[in-house]
């Protein structure tokens, strides 16, 4: 088993860092750099526990100079040039595109001359009950306590990128360490280096949004199953005149039911108990019960491991090439790919990251004779 060196960590040990790691003192003075959904997440976090920020900084000119949650938004450089020396900085930006990653973040502010420079996580960690599970982000403790289970998955991986992507990953969840993350890979979904796609395949795209992963395959296939429960985004595929593609508007899961669901958010519309509207939940072993799929794509904001469990059947059956997000939820990176594994014995597995910070990870499974 290729344990990983942030696994030799014990679980009491880890609980001990994350007490310590953000330890907010009486004169402590703190500013936010990201006045976007995580900050103000943090700053209410913040206020909840006797901690009023001096100001956001951020880099969109049109927040800057306006007031959001009663905080007013100052421009990076600005809140260096008062704040640079003072105050302690935590980036509450974390997202996959836009920059060169929270490495770069990092550098931006320290080359501005802001002297303390922070990451969310430390105060996620703190405050746990209020920002965690935050994507792939959870408490270091609770990721060790699945240490055999991420063991496992470390040897499944089938080349030297693989494994080293699966290691940065841990190590930016359970160290804050964003440094050794890879640059990301081109050609999401269909990587040139893994794949040889054929010209008749029969796909199915689970998390159709628009059709963007649809015109990314472009001519090679023969038939394709658009799965997407976003009413809006369901009316935007039956625009198109294709009539290889067939729509389903249906969310997914482990078993039939009907579910809420939060629509109109674009690529991010999931199912969430809150959610504005009542969708259909079907299963792929029941949707394609007879169909012999070549491809499986599943990006479907963090339903993708119940998916699989209701798609144990087809997979088993058909064999298909499967591509599967694994950054939803912290446990989708070890898990998945241990049930890709079960499921698909014969195939190998591979990762990927197509964004910056752990964004748009992807676990693929393929078959030898699919490889390049």
């Amino acid at each position: 088993m290729n344990l990983v060196p942030p696994l030799s960590e014990s679980v009491s040990g880890a609980r001990l860092r994350e007490k310590s790691a953000f330890s907010p003192q009486p004169e402590d003075k703190w500013v936010l750099f990201g006045a976007g959904r995580l900050g103000r997440k943090v700053l209410r976090t913040l206020r909840l526990n006797g901690i009023e920020p001096l100001g956001f900084i951020d880099n969109n000119p049109d927040l800057q100079g306006r007031q959001i949650d009663g905080l007013r938004v100052m421009s990076p450089a600005d809140g260096a040039k008062q704040y640079g020396e003072t105050a302690k900085f935590i980036i509450t930006i974390f997202r996959g595109t836009g920059d060169a990653g929270m490495s770069s973040r990092m550098r931006f502010l320290a080359d501005l001359g802001c002297r303390k420079v922070m990451t969310f996580l430390p105060v996620a960690w703190r405050y746990s009950s209020d920002l965690l599970p935050h994507y792939g982000a959870d408490l270091p403790s609770v990721i060790l306590s699945s240490a055999s289970e991420i063991g496992r998955t470390a040897d499944c991986w089938g080349d030297t990128e693989s494994r080293d992507l699966f290691n940065a990953q841990l190590l930016w969840r359970l160290r804050g360490d964003f440094s050794a993350l890879i640059s990301p890979s081109p050609d999401q979904y269909f990587p040139k280096d893994l794949i040889r796609l054929r010209s008749d395949e029969v796909f199915v795209d689970c998390g159709a949004f628009d059709g963007d992963t649809l015109r990314s395959i472009g001519s090679n296939f023969t038939k394709a199953w658009a799965i997407e429960p976003d009413p809006s985004n369901a009316s935007r595929l039956r625009l198109s005149d294709d009539s290889r593609v067939t729509v389903i508007e249906c969310a997914l899961g482990d078993a039939a039911s009907n579910g809420r669901f939060s629509a109109d958010r674009g690529v991010a519309s999931t199912l969430i108990a809150s959610g504005g509207i009542e969708v259909r939940i079907e299963t792929l072993d029941r949707l394609l019960e007879g169909q012999r799929p070549t491809f499986i794509k599943i990006d479907i904001e963090g339903a993708e491991q119940a998916a699989l469990r209701g798609a144990y059947k087809l997979l088993a059956r058909t064999g298909p090439i499967v591509a599967v997000c694994v950054y939803h939820g912290p446990d989708d990176l070890w898990r998945i790919p241990l049930f890709l594994r079960k499921a698909l014995p014969d195939h190998r597995l591979f990762l990927r990251s197509h964004q910056n910070d752990g964004f748009e990870v992807v676990t693929y499974a393929v078959p030898p004779e699919r490889l390049r």
